[in-house]
């Protein structure tokens, strides 16, 4: 059963939240219509709203935007649409008897299709009629906060100084959320601490369910402790951005930090927050110089921006700048991965890159250039060191299995790096007037990215880790199905064009992606 579908009850929460403002929605339809979800949320980005759902739909289609509800019709605004997607979605709310108008607009709020009719007014949404209910309901969970509050507060009293000193500071964030009337907050601040005691009496006291292998010990829950921390701090700087792509990618990677953190992966935790912590000061940078900025006149029209460091700007004006541009977009998403992998000589790489990074945003290309090599050397050392590491400790007929899930993930990588290539060709190529807003434009390529997911990775994962025969077999027919979407993804236009004939430069996307599926296929059939 899915753990993101809106069901009942809570759907109808989210739609009166949709009434007052707009909130991040995702839509995959499944196999069949019962087995559809559609979720909200009113704090993570749309994007990331839909990789939840893509998880646990058992289709490859997708859509997500922004909600909003006036009266009986929801409008959904989609960043990612579906045709089709305003009758489907009309009869789920119906069968959660939540009966609404749908209208499917694209990001610009031009109407793209809706399903409108006459309905019922059965005042669900209504805040007048149910406002007395809604105001017992919040009394009632502020009550239960303060009891979370001051059962917390006990166990603090019970810990060690150093643990105790060192939720102290979250204790009174929570606090101070609870007297601000903000619940959503301080209950996410009182579970979260909640979760960080049981760790530490766990591994104190070694209660808990005595079949389960016991806890680790300490010293490494404080370290969680700090992460929990260090994680909070850097949402909030996020939270503190404006929405768009670039606040998208930092709340996926603040998603695999806590992952990390969950499952005590100090190292590469540390090392995630390290990279996402500069990655949020340098958009919080780029957001404020892009505030102050104003239009050019034509004094300055040919003054040259060298401040900022990403290739999209204009650093393809001169051959060694697109040179630089093509190292950035290939290297980027690798290195930063490696980077929150923990794999390899991360210290080494993390210097390589500020320095490639930095050269290129002073325009001092041939310098940058130079370190290419270094960087790839250092990529191909963490690669050889994730691949032993994972391949450690494992049976032999499972080694292929391995293999070919991290050359897919590599692929992926590698297919962003493609993708950015394209996008900095057509960017230099298409400057003037007419082409005013191409650089945003642009940014819908690696929209087409997003259908060959991360299904088959944790497909192929889920085969590593079943030891039984039989659940394995089962296992590879999921695994050949999502691998056969993936392969009928590649034979669509887009992908069929985008190599050899898109009109700009040669790139390697479909190119990349194939081997690396015919290297999955070959494991599947072993």
């Amino acid at each position: 059963m899915s753990e993101v579908a809106l069901k009942g009850d809570e759907l109808k929460k989210l739609l009166k939240v949709a009434k007052k403002q707009e909130i991040a929605f995702a839509y995959a339809p499944g196999k069949k219509p019962e087995d559809d979800i559609f979720s909200m949320d009113r704090k993570k980005a749309p994007e990331v709203v839909s990789r939840q759902v893509r998880k646990e739909s058992d289709g490859s289609k997708y859509a997500f935007g922004f909600a909003s509800v006036s009266g009986k019709v929801i409008s959904l605004k989609c960043e990612r649409e579906l045709p089709g997607m305003s009758k489907k979605l009309k009869k789920l709310f119906k069968a959660e008897k939540c009966p609404l108008n749908v209208v499917i607009l694209d990001g610009s709020g031009k109407v793209l299709e809706e399903d409108i009719e006459e309905l019922p007014d059965d005042g669900l949404l209504d805040d007048g009629d149910d406002q007395k209910g809604n105001e017992l309901d919040e009394e009632a969970r502020r009550k239960t906060v303060l009891e979370m509050a001051s059962s917390i507060k006990n166990k603090l009293a019970a810990l060690p100084d150093n643990v105790r000193k060192a939720l102290a500071e979250h204790y009174a964030k929570a606090v101070k959320a609870l007297k601000d009337g903000d619940l959503d907050a301080a209950e996410n601040g009182f579970n979260k601490l909640n979760a960080a005691i049981n760790k530490v009496e766990n591994a104190n006291t070694g209660t808990g369910d005595s079949s389960a292998p016991p806890p680790p010990p300490p010293p490494s829950n404080p370290d969680v402790i700090k992460l929990l921390g260090v994680a909070a701090s850097l949402e909030k700087r996020i939270d503190g951005l404006q929405d768009g792509e670039s606040k998208t990618k930092l709340l996926g990677v603040l998603e695999r930090l806590n992952k990390q953190i969950e499952a005590e992966d100090i190292k590469a935790a540390g090392e995630t927050a390290k990279v996402l912590g500069a990655a949020i000061t340098k958009a919080s940078a780029a957001q404020t110089q892009e505030a102050k900025d104003t239009p050019q006149t034509d004094d300055d029209e040919d003054e040259d921006d060298s401040s900022d460091e990403t290739p999209l700007i204009d650093h393809t004006g001169t051959e060694d700048g697109r040179a630089w541009s093509d190292a950035f977009a290939n290297l980027e998403a690798p290195v930063l991965a490696a980077l929150g992998k923990g794999f390899g000589d991360v210290s080494k790489m993390r210097a390589a890159w500020s320095a490639f990074t930095g050269a290129g945003g002073q325009q001092k290309y041939e310098g940058a250039l130079k370190l290419v090599p270094g960087i790839e050397k250092l990529l191909a050392d963490a690669e050889a060191a994730e691949s032993s590491d994972a391949e450690k400790d494992i049976p032999t007929n499972v080694v292929p299995f391995v293999r070919a899930r991290l050359g897919w993930i590599k692929a992926r990588t590698s297919l962003r790096g493609e993708m950015g290539k394209l996008q900095n060709a057509i960017i230099a190529q298409c400057k003037g007037e007419e082409y005013e807003g191409i650089a945003d434009d642009t940014k819908e390529l690696f929209e087409y990215l997003e259908a060959l997911d991360d299904k088959l990775e944790n497909a192929l994962e889920a085969l590593v880790q079943e030891p039984d025969g039989d659940k394995r077999e089962t296992l590879k027919k999921t695994a050949r199905s999502i691998l056969s979407d993936f392969q009928a993804e590649l034979e669509t236009p887009f992908f069929k064009d985008v190599d050899g004939n898109n009109g700009f430069t040669t790139v390697s996307v479909r190119g990349t992606a194939i081997p690396a599926l015919s290297a999955v296929n070959s494991a599947l059939a072993s």
